[in-house]
């Protein structure tokens, strides 16, 4: 056997299970902050409630998301992410249904809240950790491709809503086609996840080698020198993690970004409207967003491979911190689009690595585990984001002051990063 042989199967199944997981990737942003963003002025308009309220929903998903991630991580190295997938799909699309139903605030906040929490801490996770298992030396491209995923969902969903309310004039039947989507996105995975190639007798990256032993949990002898990396060696557990001042620093800067992203994701339609721009040119701006997001998840999954995920989420965050800026000022559809534009790509590389940058910090055989552990104090400070800008926005009403504060937050997290060291030989001896 040649040594090309030995190094590539003639197919691997990873690209199925990749394919799966966009499709995850795309269910998870029903329960994103742009959707709900969405269906804000209608329910604004129909029950009167403020623009602190509606956020209320995004706080409670949130928070029990955090506190239940820690168990779906563990669960996830485990058994595999099929079945928490399933249980999470599931309950979302009884959550979709419902929300077609309310009538008053808490029914939103209870229904949403459920479904952002199954989304957060079941679809998402199993979605990206299963990714990182089967991919090492592809992982930021496999990783990109899965961002596809959610720029196709935060491209299409929102959209699809105010067009559906603005046909229609019903938000409900808006709520209903997104069931039917939810369904048909996830499915799929429930029939083809499985938890590491290891599992079926395959190795990462599609890597074939009759020599290896299969049998157990991965090695950093069964998975080969060809792609081993030093995280993998070191298989890094949770209990050493937390020894390691990397783990609170990428904690950190995680946790800052997703208070950040988190409320100018659901804040930036209605900001584009107090601007001055119409229903369409909101909805054109914000289709731009996503679609150029697309193309910063795959441009940036190129770029990762040759300088590494963290210098790329590094300067993606920088970027983020200038184009924030641009969007308290987007009053024309020109001054929009520069922000859709530059801020998409942007964000979209930056929101991808954000789901698997713990694989390349600490390997992936207990990364669902250390993922899960950072999720209570990340999804409790995205919680607090959306709130925070509503209350600020229902005091001032505008959106300056919160704008600067959180280009300072994007620099700040870039800072942890770059103090955030990967891991060295000296982890294996301690």
């Amino acid at each position: 056997m040649s040594t090309a042989e030995k190094q590539s199967a003639p197919f691997h199944y990873g690209w199925i299970i990749l394919a799966t997981a966009v499709g995850t990737s795309f269910a998870s942003v029903t329960f994103f902050n742009p959707v709900l963003g969405a269906f804000t002025s209608s329910l604004e308009t129909e029950f009167g409630w403020s623009r602190a309220e509606v956020p209320l929903a995004i706080a409670l998903g949130s928070l029990i998301g955090g506190i239940v991630s820690p168990l779906s991580g563990a669960l996830i190295d485990k058994w595999g992410a099929r079945w928490i997938i399933f249980i999470a799909g599931v309950g979302m699309l009884l959550a979709c249904l419902g929300l077609s139903f309310i009538s008053s605030l808490w029914q939103l906040v209870l229904l949403y809240g459920l479904g952002r929490a199954l989304a957060m801490s079941g679809m998402q996770p199993g979605s990206y950790v299963t990714i990182a298992n089967w991919f090492i030396q592809k992982r930021a491209f496999a990783a990109s491709i899965v961002g596809l995923g959610q720029r196709i969902g935060m491209a299409t969903l929102p959209p699809i809503v105010l067009l559906t309310i603005d046909i229609t004039g019903s938000w409900e039947q808006a709520w209903l086609i997104l069931c039917v989507l939810l369904g048909l996105s996830f499915l799929p995975a429930v029939i083809f996840t499985r938890r590491r190639p290891e599992d079926v007798g395959l190795l990462p990256d599609g890597v074939h080698n009759e020599s290896n032993n299969l049998e157990g949990p991965p090695t950093s002898e069964s998975v080969g020198p060809q792609m081993d990396t030093l995280a993998e060696q070191l298989a890094i557990t949770l209990r050493a993690a937390l020894r390691m001042r990397s783990y609170w620093l990428v904690g950190a800067a995680l946790s800052l970004t997703m208070m950040t992203s988190g409320a100018i994701n659901f804040h930036q339609i209605q900001c584009l409207v107090e601007n001055g721009l119409s229903a369409k040119e909101t909805g054109l701006v914000m289709l731009t967003w996503a679609a150029t997001g697309a193309l910063g998840a795959i441009v940036g999954g190129f770029i990762a491979q040759r300088i590494t995920m963290r210098k790329t989420m590094i300067v993606s965050l920088i970027v983020m911190s200038v184009t924030i800026q641009l969007l308290g000022r987007s009053d024309t559809i020109t001054t929009g689009l520069i922000y859709a534009v530059t801020n998409g790509i942007a964000f979209g590389s930056h929101v991808t690595f954000m789901q698997v940058i713990h694989a390349d910090y600490f390997g992936r055989l207990h990364v669902g585990k250390i993922r899960g552990s950072m999720q209570p104090i990340q999804l409790g400070m995205n919680a607090i984001g959306p709130v925070l800008v509503g209350i600020w926005y229902d005091h001032y009403q505008h959106y300056d002051g919160i704008f600067i504060f959180f280009s300072a937050i994007f620099l700040i997290a870039a800072g942890a990063y770059y103090f955030a060291q990967y891991p060295t030989l000296a982890h294996r001896r301690s």
